[in-house]
């Protein structure tokens, strides 16, 4: 045995304090690595120690193995954990850590090896007998022999990155005209991910379940499951709702995805915690190997709270040398848990990923509630990594139960300052479809024309009285150029003798919308467009020198209490069922922004949030017509596909594929057609 004192964490944000929570029960020293843009991330203060690996970008710090490395042999850690994503099932950095004498927490070289390639890893599985999705996965590449082999196979298929994961390199093709295009997009997108654009074809399944079984194993050759996990609920093949173990699935089919996760795993003398991924077809019953994830998954709580297994605490006492200390016969469910994963985006706005500094930050309190976090007060997010804020995970003796703990958690959750999608996840989980047996589809199924927020103008509202109110109390002394200094020589104040009325204006979705307020000294009636509510605001007060943002308020005669902080114009706010996000703008900015908008017409093409350009599908010269992708961005580690708005030909292009962008960046002019006014839809 090799005894871990001090370790270091090859990771950031959520898991990596998570680890870090691990390593302070087991007496255990630990260590953060951190890039220039997380250098006063939540992950960096928890941690006993702290080490500067690079840039903000992860090619220039989380991903490079060398200067992780040569940071834990700088400080003199025994170990490295990777946590999950990043370099967690890096064979290059397993070797390194092997030339430096460190321990790295998780499987051998050999099972990270053979579990890495989508193809080799479905060979395996088929050489024992478990059963694969009918497809192709030979080396044969040439574009007419893989669209042969797609025709063979049938329509609809799924072309897919030999090496990838997460949804990236992934087409749903329906008929072989649309093949050629999808097989080309694919393969640039895995070559830009992965450094490899090979792929592979299986048979699409319509409905289809995602069903997985965590196992762990020790060096010994002693191997357990712990049981299963459903992760159907998912967008873009992102897993957005996590439970275990898995509802309405028959206990038979449950034994026998068991036991394939047991024979690939002695197979391969796993060591550590690793997730045997199945795909169940939801009609007919079958159920196919998938991939094998050879580290920690984000949903790992959930099989913590069902069975009382610490799945980090036993990953570090594996990699010491331990046995496991307990047989399959001793290992049990209890209940049932939901996890829910929370993260910086609007979707309502297509799932955009949000960047800002968290204004708001409050987690819930009660019985049955677990919080993983990477985030506090005042964090920032930028958009260099994922959108995962936290984890908000339920447990319950039984499944409704788990449920109405997850969404009373959800309701008092306050995050403020970047949107969140805290009220699309309440939405998921009160559909009555919800209690009923869950596909990949269930997110399309449910909201086919997208999810919009409920009250968008009543939480407007509160935000203008609520800015209002504090300009008043604060005499605008602290906001420069605020409309109470600008718009005029009224006050906004009872005691002038007349009603106080001002306009505001905010700007959403391109559209600049007119707010108007009138009262004064907490009490205000707040017009937008023809909606009006009266709002009553009480304002915290101050508890033992700290400032509360927790406010209460007389909305249309209702009562209710919510977070809000204000900086400037701008204001944040969380809500039972809302996280929001306001910036007001005067007289003068509303008018400036009407000329910027003429100015900027819709015939250019402008990056959303700063990124990576990762591939340009057009080039001075191409006809175009309104809604044609012409370039594809990933940000915060999603893919944006940017249409074209109007029909035209492509005028210039400013970007190219591999090219780092900042948020609102020309990346594509067009010229539009004569007397053209088609656009592009929303």
């Amino acid at each position: 045995m090799r005894v871990i004192k001090r370790l270091l964490i090859a990771n950031r944000g959520e898991i990596a304090c998570r680890i870090i929570r691990s390593c302070q029960r087991l007496g255990i020293e630990s260590v953060a690595v951190f890039s220039d843009a997380d250098r006063h991330a939540l992950h960096v203060k928890l941690a006993d120690l702290a080490c500067h690996i690079g840039g903000s970008a992860a090619s220039e710090s989380y991903l490079d193995a060398r200067a992780i490395v040569a940071a834990a042999s700088k400080i003199k850690a025994d170990a490295i954990h990777p946590g999950y994503g990043f370099l967690s099932e890096s064979t290059a950095l397993i070797r390194l850590c092997e030339a430096e004498d460190l321990i790295f927490v998780g499987p051998s070289l050999d099972s990270i090896a053979a579990m890495g390639s989508k193809v080799e890893a479905k060979a395996l599985a088929e050489e024992l007998s478990i059963p694969t999705v009918p497809g192709y996965r030979g080396g044969q590449q040439d574009p007419d022999q893989l669209l042969a082999r797609a025709r063979a196979i049938g329509f609809p298929l799924l072309i897919k990155a030999s090496a990838g994961g997460g949804g990236k390199g992934m087409r749903v093709v329906h008929e072989a005209s649309a093949f050629g295009e999808a097989l080309r997009l694919a393969g640039r997108e895995a070559l830009n991910a992965f450094g490899d654009d090979r792929v592979l074809l299986e048979k699409y399944l319509a409905r289809s379940r995602h069903i997985e079984v965590q196992v762990l194993g020790d060096s010994t050759g002693n191997v357990v499951h712990l049981f299963d996990r459903e992760c159907s609920i998912q967008r873009n093949y992102q897993k957005v709702i996590e439970e275990a173990p898995a509802s309405h699935l028959d206990q038979a089919l449950r034994e026998k995805l068991f036991e394939w996760a047991l024979r690939l795993a002695r197979r391969l003398s796993y060591r550590g915690a690793g997730t045997v991924e199945f795909i169940v077809d939801a009609d007919s019953r079958e159920a196919y190997f998938l991939e094998m994830n050879t580290r920690l998954q984000v949903e790992h709580p959930t099989t913590e709270l069902v069975t009382g297994i610490d799945l980090v605490e036993w990953q570090l006492r594996v990699a010491q040398g331990e046995r496991l200390a307990f047989r399959q016969e001793d290992l049990a469910t209890r209940g049932h848990a939901i996890e829910a994963r929370i993260n910086a985006e609007d979707p309502a706005n297509n799932y955009l990923p949000e960047i800002g500094v968290c204004q708001l930050y409050r987690e819930p309190l009660a019985e049955g509630l677990r919080v993983d976090s990477g985030i506090a007060l005042g964090s920032h997010i930028t958009p260099f990594y994922d959108s995962l804020l936290a984890k908000l995970i339920a447990h319950g003796e039984t499944r409704g139960l788990a449920t109405q703990r997850l969404l009373q958690g959800l309701n008092g959750f306050a995050i403020g300052g970047v949107k969140t999608n805290q009220a699309f996840l309440a939405s998921l989980i009160t559909r009555p479809a919800f209690h009923q047996e869950l596909s990949t589809r269930y997110i399309e199924e449910q909201f086919p024309e997208g999810w919009q927020p409920w009250g968008e103008e009543m939480h407007t509202a509160i935000a203008a009285a609520s800015l209002a109110e504090t300009l008043r109390r604060d005499g605008g002394s602290n906001v420069a150029a605020s409309p109470w200094q600008n718009l005029g020589g009224w006050r906004l104040t009872a005691a002038a003798g007349v009603t106080a009325c001002t306009r505001l204006w905010l700007e959403s979705s391109g559209k600049l919308i007119e707010v108007r307020i009138a009262g004064g000294d907490g009490r205000y009636r707040i017009n937008i467009g023809d909606a009006s509510h009266c709002i009553a605001l009480y304002p915290p007060q101050s508890r033992q020198g700290q400032q509360s943002q927790q406010w209460q308020l007389d909305v249309d005669g209702t009562h209710c209490s919510l977070d809000i902080a204000i900086d400037g114009m701008a204001v944040a706010m969380s809500t039972p069922r809302l996280s929001r996000s306001y910036r007001f703008l005067s007289l003068e900015e509303s008018q400036l922004g009407r000329s910027a908008a003429r100015s900027n017409a819709s015939n250019t093409i402008l990056a959303l949030m700063p990124g990576l350009v990762t591939d340009v599908l057009v080039q001075a010269g191409d006809p175009v017509e309104a809604g044609t992708i012409a370039v594809v961005m990933e940000a915060m580690k999603l893919i944006q596909n940017l249409p074209c708005p109007i029909a035209g030909t492509i005028k210039q292009v400013l970007c190219a594929a591999g090219d780092t962008v900042s948020g609102g960046s020309l990346l594509v002019a067009i010229e539009p057609h004569p007397r053209s006014e088609q656009t592009a839809p929303n």
